[in-house]
């Protein structure tokens, strides 16, 4: 799926506390548990999937070519 052909409750209703499956712009794959999803109302530059964790590798809309539920 492309998030940026979605709305906000629909990429919220697809891969808010989920793991995702993210396929990115340089080619590599991350999966992640999204926690929480923020965007500019949030005070956020931009959308941004907030992974769960000490460790959070959070992922920016702008980095995203798709995204799959894993």
């Amino acid at each position: 799926m492309d998030p940026h052909k979605m709305s906000l409750p629909e990429i919220i209703a697809n891969f808010r506390a989920r793991n995702v499956t993210f396929t990115l712009k340089d080619g590599s794959k991350k999966t992640i548990f999204v926690e929480e999803i923020e965007n500019e109302d949030d005070d956020q530059p931009e959308l941004i999937f907030m992974a769960a964790g000490d460790n959070p590798q959070d992922i920016w809309i702008s980095d995203v070519v798709s995204a799959v539920q894993a």
